[in-house]
């Protein structure tokens, strides 16, 4: 492509970065502006959501709680879950008074002046078992009589919030906190290919492992695929390539530990150990047949992540992901029976210190079955590494649906990946194209590999995955292909992808 031309197509793609990332700079103030309008309507007296869970209150309107405090504040809750949640956060403020929605009209009463109704088949939402206030008993008895249950005195009652808002201490912490929030199986989800950044209550931790294979098949440039007549080595082809990868497999697995600070901020912790293999032909000219070269490998520790996450609002989450250089980038592999520095992509980090912020948008049906969602993630790689070079910045977008089956929870997503080519070269990798060593018998190997322009391009990947939650554990498993793939240069293209996972909280 004349210089011109790469000029041309590196505005373009820098343009698209610049416009992914103002798309995520007008959504983030949209946001702002929505919970400002939030904020206003709870001034007014117009609350929409819970205060501790978030849930549509509208959805809840035959169990919310409204709780006014000695010193004027007042707290609107979707239950009487919720309702001892937020006392116990707040045991340092006497209640002046509680008021219950009568179940028959949703009117606001007192709460010590209602007939409670305890059990029964009906859905009690976040009251497990069910609760329900009546301001007439003949109400109450109605109720009993078709939908079962049990007449509960509201002495009775109380003390057994008070009984469990003791037992929870402080904001319930511990896994139940976590496995309180609506839709907790999926917003605590073990098994997406990419980490959707979401924070856990105060006290609540997380532990978690991924398993993550993507196999590579092939060569492509652009959009078109290529074969040997377009790579051969002095044939006349296309491209010539002595060595010709075929086939790579990138085996990762990740060990991840999450805690909440605050309920709005989390500290994360991410390390993982990787494991490349590439089946790669040689191919000597037409003089010469085609064989077929021991498998290369390499493998080690990867780059260490380390990430702060802050709740914006109840549906916005910020952050700002740190890589630290812990993986090798100076990992080799034997070439024409020489040891040879390892092409880009068989090292195993990136050399650099890394800037990740992301911004996340996560929301949930009123009756919690449904999550939907996306998030935007751009990747800085801030210095050229020991080694000369500096991998290409990307930008990542993702999209997700997910539905809820009781305990388990199954998903489809969309993600897109735009990533720059590499950044200068390394020497040792270079002379794998061209090197002046009398002691080698050739003077070049290529192989497209160890082009530093054969990196990066613009790929979209569709998964479907589901989880199972048991108690404080879950485990999933996701599956993806890429939907297109338009490459920089030859190099492998994508295949599949999958990613299975196990996760417990603490």
């Amino acid at each position: 492509m004349p210089a011109d031309g790469k000029k041309g197509l590196y505005i373009v793609k820098n343009i698209r970065i610049v416009t992914l990332m103002m798309l995520a700079c007008g959504f983030l103030m949209g946001t702002y502006l929505a919970q400002a309008t939030e904020k206003n309507d709870r001034a007014a007296g117009k609350a929409m959501t819970c205060d501790v869970c978030r849930m549509d209150l509208a959805s809840y309107s035959h169990s919310r709680m409204q709780i006014t405090f000695t010193d004027g504040t007042q707290a609107e809750v979707c239950s009487l879950h919720c309702a001892r949640r937020e006392m116990a956060q707040h045991k340092d403020k006497p209640v002046k008074t509680l008021k219950v929605a009568d179940y028959t009209t949703g009117t606001l009463i007192e709460a010590a002046s209602a007939t409670w109704v305890v059990g029964g088949t009906v859905n009690g939402g976040m009251n497990s078992p069910a609760v329900w206030a009546f301001a007439r008993g003949e109400d109450a008895q109605q109720f009993v009589q078709k939908n079962g249950g049990q007449v509960t005195p509201y002495d009775g009652v109380i003390a057994s919030a008070a009984q469990d808002s003791h037992q929870a201490g402080a904001g319930m912490h511990g896994h139940e906190a976590c496995m309180s929030v609506p839709g907790s199986q999926m917003t605590f989800n073990p098994a997406m290919g990419d980490d959707i950044y979401h924070t856990h209550p105060a006290g609540c931790g997380m532990v978690g492992y991924k398993y993550m294979r993507m196999n590579m098949e092939g060569l492509r440039d652009g959009t078109s695929d290529l074969g040997l007549d377009d790579i051969g080595f002095m044939r006349g082809s296309r491209y010539d390539y002595m060595m010709i990868p075929t086939s790579m497999t990138m085996d990762m697995h990740m060990l991840m530990l999450m805690y909440g600070i605050t309920d709005r901020f989390t500290m994360m912790g991410m390390a993982n150990y990787q494991k490349n293999d590439m089946e790669m032909l040689m191919d000597m000219g037409p003089m010469s047949p085609i064989a077929r070269e021991p498998t290369m490998s390499t493998e080690g520790l990867g780059d260490t992540e380390l990430r702060g996450i802050y709740q914006i609002d109840k549906r916005c989450v910020g952050s700002l992901g740190l890589s630290l250089p812990t993986g090798d980038i100076d990992q080799t592999m034997p070439v024409m029976r020489w040891e040879s520095r390892a092409p880009y992509d068989m090292q195993l980090g990136s050399g650099s210190f890394d800037l990740k912020p992301a911004f996340t948008y996560s929301d949930l049906s009123a009756d919690a079955l449904w999550n939907w969602g996306g998030q935007a993630m751009y990747t800085w790689h801030t210095a050229e590494n020991d080694n000369n070079y500096r991998l290409g910045d990307s930008v990542k977008v993702d999209s997700w649906l997910q539905r809820a089956f009781g305990p388990a929870a199954t998903w489809l997503r969309l993600a897109y990946n735009h990533t720059e080519s590499i950044h200068g070269q390394d020497p040792e990798i270079q002379k794998l194209l061209y090197h002046s060593d009398p002691a080698m018998p050739m003077k070049w190997a290529p192989m497209p590999d160890a082009d530093p322009g054969n990196y990066g391009g613009d790929r979209l990947d569709g998964a479907v995955g589901l989880s199972y939650r048991m108690g404080p554990a879950s485990i999933g498993v996701e599956g993806g292909i890429p939907l297109s793939q338009d490459l920089n240069g030859p190099q492998m293209k994508v295949d599949w992808f999958i990613t299975a996972g196990a996760q417990v909280m603490f």
